[in-house]
């Protein structure tokens, strides 16, 4: 009984310590002040482990489908470059002010650390509080796996490489984000 009680106050404390720090202000939520070591282990952490469990039952379909990974590039170009770059394509201005800073999904180190299935469900469903939109909302599942069949594609690519497979897709699908409720064909 006595341990008992001991684990009870020292989950009490923990939790009245949470709630003194979250109401007094004390942890910045400016991007400007880098999160600690600790506060992006949590978060990190917390991330991978979250997709990792919701992407473990999805199947992936074949994503060697050239017309398919053609469409990826259509939307990657109108929806993930601005972000994410692309070989030749600097991040914007927008996504240097994010943080975390979003990966470059070109470079082979941060397109291996995610699994198709996994790069479907976050491109599906976003991660909360990075910037990363849910683009579930406005696409289907079928567009969802073009862009990651492209994904798949995308750190093997050349800048000329990527400059022709993006142009010839944009101006033959006719994709664009432009409109009211940002998706159109």
């Amino acid at each position: 009984m006595k341990f008992l009680a001991s684990v009870l106050v020292t989950i009490l404390g923990f939790a009245v310590a949470a709630l003194i720090v979250m109401y007094s202000g004390a942890v910045s939520v400016s991007v400007l002040d880098k999160p600690s070591a600790f506060q992006s282990w949590i978060l990190s952490t917390t991330m991978e482990n979250s997709v990792n469990s919701r992407a473990g039952d999805i199947t992936v379909p074949d994503l060697e489908k050239e017309v398919m990974i053609e469409t990826g590039a259509t939307h990657y170009v109108t929806m993930c470059q601005t972000c994410h770059g692309a070989p030749g394509v600097n991040l914007s201005a927008m996504a240097r002010g994010l943080e975390p800073i979003p990966p470059l999904l070109y470079h082979k180190e941060e397109a291996e650390e995610w699994s198709a299935a996994e790069k479907f469900w976050i491109t599906k469903n976003g991660i909360m509080m990075t910037g990363m939109p849910s683009w579930g909302v406005t696409h289907s599942d079928e567009e969802i796996w073009a862009i990651v069949a492209f994904l798949q594609k995308l750190p093997g690519l050349s800048e000329a490489k990527y400059k022709t497979m993006t142009q010839s897709t944009k101006t033959e699908s006719g994709h664009s984000h432009a409109d009211g409720d940002g998706h159109s064909h």
